[in-house]
């Protein structure tokens, strides 16, 4: 079901792997995908209060994601500023 109401978000596939062990935001979001275009940009947006795992704001530039933090065990939605979404499935 989140996938049909995601439909059109732009999406990345994720080895399971990379988030069993707790990676940092940071690095997920500017070289795991390319919601950011580097790690600098991911920072400042994240220090800004513009990033939301999961509809909870990240301020901490050095905060990780971890599987807790997975929708249905597979998902981390990603809002960047006010209108950008995207989906991150770990398989």
């Amino acid at each position: 079901m989140l996938l049909e109401i995601m439909e059109g978000v732009p999406q990345f596939t994720l080895s399971r792997s990379a988030i069993e062990t707790g990676i940092g935001v940071v690095e997920l979001l500017s070289e795991k995908t390319s919601v950011f275009a580097s790690r600098g940009e991911a920072k400042k947006m994240i220090s800004a209060g513009g990033v939301s795992i999961n509809k909870i704001k990240i301020s901490d530039p050095a905060e990780k994601a971890e599987v807790n933090d997975l929708l249905q065990n597979k998902y981390l939605l990603v809002q960047k500023g006010k209108k950008n979404y995207y989906l991150l499935l770990f398989l």
